[in-house]
């Protein structure tokens, strides 16, 4: 579901800091420094399955998170349904027919995804610091990364989009660091160490490595947390019979994927299904919710006059303000404050 953060909530929700991923960055950088084969295909293998089992569950309340906000034709959950299984169905094929394209067209929703975890109210501030991860490892990493993105796609020209990240990775960077001193001097002081530590972690260590400790425990915890406090669900019992099956249901599309692909080794399965997966998942995750939202604002609305504040048309700038809270008081505020 996408979704912007900021400083403080009325609900007083907390989400997860960076202390666990500076924690996990550091056992791997240690790891690594002493000699671990980080980057070999046992250590790619784990860290693909990681991204699985840490990733999928913080996209499974996207359909109660449109429901709970929004009502209509277009908001029962058998058009939801149907409408997330199309993208899924539609990025599945590109994969198939275009795969470097479909590895381009990721690593784009991918950046627009990561940018929601900086808040800054400037989109290209806030989707610096989530292209320079991406970007990074082409500063010491290249080769591999090259080698990543062949064996997800199966394309020796795959390498393009790794020298198309090379070419963007300073300006990245450079625009990154800037956002990082805005939030620090504003007092988001706890975005700013994340978004450092995670691009430390991305240029230093293998490229899976380092994003799977990003992914796993910064980006997924701090978005499973917003959306059950949007939802109001506390408890297992309270969301476990959603997240559980869908994460199942996720988990075993990613056993059909690596079942129907070709590569030799295990490893190299491993890791397309696991990114074809979340791939396949993202773009639902990221599309639907805006499309949701744009059918229906065609409609004659009540209430609140800017829908764009209940599900998301702005990539990077669509989080109610507490003025607005205020003056909807039925509406819960998508304001939130961080712990460090």
């Amino acid at each position: 579901m996408t979704m912007t953060y900021s400083a403080a909530s009325p609900a007083g929700t907390v989400l997860p800091g960076p202390r666990i991923m500076i924690l996990a960055l550091a056992l791997a950088l240690l790891a690594y420094l002493v000699g671990v084969p980080l980057a070999s295909q046992g250590a790619t293998a784990v860290a693909c399955v990681a991204l699985l089992l840490f990733g999928l569950p913080h996209g499974t309340l996207d359909l109660e998170l449109i429901r709970a906000r929004l009502s209509g034709p277009w908001t029962g959950m058998a058009t939801l349904v149907a409408l997330y299984l199309a993208f899924a169905a539609g990025m599945y094929a590109v994969w198939q027919v275009q795969p470097v394209l479909a590895l381009a067209a990721f690593i784009a929703i991918a950046v627009a995804h990561f940018a929601e975890d900086w808040n800054d109210g400037q989109p290209l501030l806030r989707a610096a610091p989530a292209l320079a991860l991406l970007a990074a490892p082409t500063l010491f990493h290249g080769a591999e990364l090259d080698a990543i993105f062949i064996g997800l796609t199966n394309r020796t020209d795959a390498g393009i989009v790794g020298s198309g990240l090379a070419v963007l990775a300073p300006v990245a960077i450079g625009l990154a660091a800037w956002t990082m001193g805005r939030l620090w001097l504003r007092g988001e002081r706890d975005q700013a160490i994340g978004a450092l530590a995670a691009l430390a972690g991305m240029t230093i260590l293998p490229p899976i490595v380092g994003f799977a400790a990003y992914f796993c425990f910064f980006h997924s915890p701090r978005h499973f947390r917003h959306s059950l406090a949007d939802l109001d669900w506390r408890g297992v019992r309270k969301w476990g019979w959603v997240v559980l099956p869908l994460t199942l249901a996720a988990g075993l599309l990613a056993a059909i994927l690596f079942g129907l692909q070709v590569r030799t080794e295990i490893s190299d399965r491993i890791m397309a299904a696991s990114f074809m997966t979340l791939s396949i998942l993202t773009v639902p995750h990221m599309l639907v919710p805006l499309l949701i939202n744009r059918l229906v604002r065609r409609r004659p609305h009540k209430g609140p006059s800017d829908v764009r504040e209940l599900v998301g048309v702005d990539l990077f700038n669509h989080g109610a303000g507490p003025a607005h809270a205020e003056s909807c008081p039925n509406l819960r505020s998508r304001t939130i404050r961080f712990r460090g």
